[in-house]
């Protein structure tokens, strides 16, 4: 007998796939490389200088810290496909976690706000027949983890640098000026958003869809009932399989967040070292770019453009100016950028129309079988 659910309805199934790879059809990768570059194109018009360029000299130091800062990028992905691997239960092996891994960060940077990253992540781990109560278990999980890594960290670097952490400027809590208010506001979003999804997940997931419901009662809101209904009955599967783990089960997949997210931001003072002749190697400046990276994060997850194309590239050097001078800061943006965005965006065209291909041909295959072993099945 066949081991496929005869109630799935494979026509929407493929239809459903097939909407997703339109979604990553190349005009979503030229629009992010377009905007970085034109970014790019208008800094250095205003702020490029050769001769800084011509100053930075090739030698083992420079090749050495260039090489940290890309072990720094395989160690982030690392960390993630080996959180994965633990949370789906060893059901998808470690090397096939790595390539999920690089299709979630190109859909999280280019798939439109109608499909999202997060819905894109649901396609692919339940074609790994990881099964749909883990897969939105995972998800809903992983997004909390990374959530909640902001959400810890920034007040934690607050209280040990202060409001220089935020610009170089900010000195005192008076010296604080629009940019320190700006932070705050998505800070309290972020936190809102956050403290509400745990307490779904790990409290009360009922009352959690209760509320969503209720505020879909408002007369802006009641075109998202339905969504808010599906997302409420994830979050209770979810929150029931987590409710038989133990305690210890979370400990792995926080610190792998943290070693994910840790590298990732690591990779700029790196960056810095390898590049900058006079940079400070004492623990307080480099734990200040650290925390600086925090911050301009932040405000990167509310940029308007895929994956903060052109945003990140301009405003990186106003975070970490008294570092680097101007005209360093559009190199190591530039490279910086590469690492940590646009290296996806290439490998996940490379990785996901094969992938996405291979579903349908699957999904196809599932359907003919499903059809012949029930003629009566429409």
């Amino acid at each position: 007998m066949s081991d496929q659910d005869p109630n799935i309805d494979y026509d929407k199934e493929e239809e459903r796939t097939r909407s997703i790879l339109k979604s990553f059809r190349s005009s979503k990768i030229v629009w992010p490389i377009a905007i970085g570059l034109l970014a790019m194109i208008f800094m250095f018009s205003y702020g490029f200088d050769r001769e800084a360029l011509k100053a930075i000299q090739w030698n083992p130091h420079t090749m050495i810290w260039l090489f940290l800062a890309v072990l720094m990028l395989v160690a982030r992905d690392t960390a993630y496909a080996f959180r994965l691997h633990y949370l789906a239960g060893d059901k998808i092996s470690f090397w096939r976690c790595v390539k999920l891994i690089i299709i979630w960060e190109f859909s999280s940077a280019v798939a439109p706000t109608s499909i999202g990253g997060s819905a894109v992540a649901v396609v692919f781990l339940s074609n790994e027949k990881l099964g749909t109560p883990r897969t939105l278990a995972t998800i809903i999980y992983t997004v909390i983890l990374d959530k909640f890594f902001f959400l810890i960290s920034i007040p934690i670097f607050f209280l040990i640098i202060g409001p220089n952490v935020i610009q170089p400027s900010y000195t005192t809590l008076d010296s604080i000026g629009k940019v320190g208010l700006s932070l705050a506001f998505f800070y309290a979003i972020n936190l809102a958003y956050g403290l509400f999804f745990a307490y779904g997940l790990f409290f009360n997931p009922n009352q959690f869809k209760k509320i969503l419901v209720f505020f879909t009662k408002l007369p802006l809101l009641k075109r998202f009932r339905a969504r808010a209904e599906k997302l409420g009955d994830e979050m209770i599967t979810s929150a029931n399989i987590l409710a038989q783990k133990e305690w210890q089960f979370h400990i792995r997949p926080v610190v792998l967040t943290w070693i994910a997210w840790a590298a990732r931001f690591i990779i700029v003072n790196f960056l810095i070292i390898a590049l900058i002749d006079n940079i400070s190697f004492h623990p307080w400046d480099q734990l200040k770019i650290f925390g600086r990276q925090l911050v301009m994060f932040v405000f990167m997850m509310f940029s308007p453009t895929p994956g903060a194309a052109g945003f990140a590239e301009v405003f990186f050097g106003n975070f970490i100016g008294d570092y680097i001078p101007q005209s360093a800061a559009l190199i190591i943006a530039l490279i910086w950028r590469f690492l940590t965005y646009y290296v996806y965006l290439i490998a996940g065209a490379i990785v996901i129309p094969p992938w996405l291909a291979g579903i349908i041909k699957q999904k196809r295959e599932d359907r003919t079988r499903l059809r012949a072993e029930n003629p009566e099945q429409k």
